[in-house]
């Protein structure tokens, strides 16, 4: 189990990436405002005339917050993996 943990952090870290940041489902499935994601909220915060990009960049800084504190809470297994493979004994 000591060498499977590299794998299932870098496992959970993407997987948790792409659940985040899914984007298609959730636009074909949902119709109810209140329960879209918050990469659908982005989407749908540009106008069709005009665009607030200080509004808009904000909101993304805030969407990375969980992907960025995963990645930070995972990140010595996920690096230890990397090295793990390039040491020679």
């Amino acid at each position: 189990m000591p060498l499977a943990k590299p794998i299932i952090a870098t496992i959970a870290i993407f997987s948790f990436m792409w659940r985040w940041n899914d984007f298609l489902w959730p636009f074909i499935v949902l119709s109810v405002r209140k329960k879209m994601t918050l990469q659908l909220a982005l989407a749908n915060f540009v106008g069709q005339f005009q665009i607030n990009w200080a509004n808009l960049l904000a909101m993304t800084v805030v969407t990375m917050i969980p992907m960025i504190v995963v990645f930070l809470a995972l990140q010595k297994y996920f690096v230890k993996g990397l090295t793990a493979g390039g040491v020679k004994a």
